[in-house]
């Protein structure tokens, strides 16, 4: 089980590497989340620095504050840089100034900088090395995410592809025979000439209301077709494998996959995931 400190250090990179996505986009909605994530999670380091090295409390906690405080106790790195972040974040908060694009990813890689510094310096930890597919608990999913991110770093774009999504198929997979009752299926139902699947339908409904505040979430995962079969077969998924034209698509598919797992998982039992892997020994291909 990861401990405490491994999983906010891998929930401050999940979302520094969104707002990176977002910064991406030239649009003022997506350059005011870029800017609005890149500061929170300078904003956590800090605090949490700022909790575990006994910085005295400063009024309402004023971000710059603690920036100085901490910075008077041991040199930050492009510390003015931050203090700028800081101040665009509100004028984009308060007065609704969106930075420039050109400005937003000036801002990425200040950030980037800090949390590889920071990682090292407070948490003597390498940002570089620390892999979110850590933090699911599926063990044969997050096996076959951590492939395809290497998959991905080799080039390898079509098997990092077929890892993914057989991920994400098996995330719905395991939800699926979750939120199903076996005892509806259509099966069951047969005598009575009822043709519909209660089994999936209840399945359906259930992922609808799960999902219902992440419509891109819901429209990745209705990807996957699954259905309950009472034939001994169980649950079954069938799920795409598409062909990704660069690394920069299979990235993004790879982060938004990584993303719903991580988001989701905790909204069934931890029981009901595997916490075990017959085929974590076998070599990825």
């Amino acid at each position: 089980m990861m401990n405490t400190r491994t999983h906010f250090l891998g929930n401050i990179k999940l979302i520094f590497e969104h707002g990176v996505r977002c910064s991406k986009n030239k649009s003022r909605l997506m350059r005011l989340l870029a800017i609005h994530e890149l500061h929170y999670v300078v904003e956590q380091i800090l605090r949490e620095r700022a909790s575990e090295s006994g910085v005295e409390k400063v009024q309402q906690d004023v971000f710059s504050e603690i920036l100085r405080k901490l910075h008077r106790n041991k040199n930050i790195p492009e510390k003015d840089s931050l203090v700028l972040l800081n101040d665009d974040r509100n004028r984009a908060e308060h007065a609704n100034k969106i930075p420039p694009y050109e400005e937003v990813q000036h801002y990425v890689i200040i950030v980037q900088n800090f949390l590889r510094w920071s990682y090292e310096n407070y948490f003597e930890s390498d940002f570089d090395l620390i892999m979110l597919e850590d933090q699911i608990i599926d063990k044969p999913i997050r096996r076959v995410m951590t492939w395809s991110r290497n998959f991905i770093k080799e080039g390898n774009l079509k098997s990092a592809s077929a890892r993914m999504y057989e991920g994400l198929g098996a995330f719905k997979f395991v939800m699926f025979g979750y939120l199903t009752e076996h005892k509806i299926s259509k099966q069951m139902l047969e005598k009575q000439n009822i043709s519909i699947d209660l089994a999936d339908v209840l399945a359906t409904l259930a992922f609808k209301i799960i999902l219902a505040d992440d419509v891109d979430a819901l429209k990745k995962i209705s990807q996957v077709k699954t259905n309950y079969f009472d034939t001994g077969i169980g649950v079954i998924s069938q799920y795409p494998v598409p062909e990704f034209r660069n690394k920069e698509e299979a990235e993004n598919d790879h982060e938004e996959i990584l993303n719903i797992i991580l988001t989701f998982q905790d909204r069934i039992p931890s029981e009901a995931w595997r916490h075990t892997d017959s085929n974590e020994n076998l070599e990825p291909s």
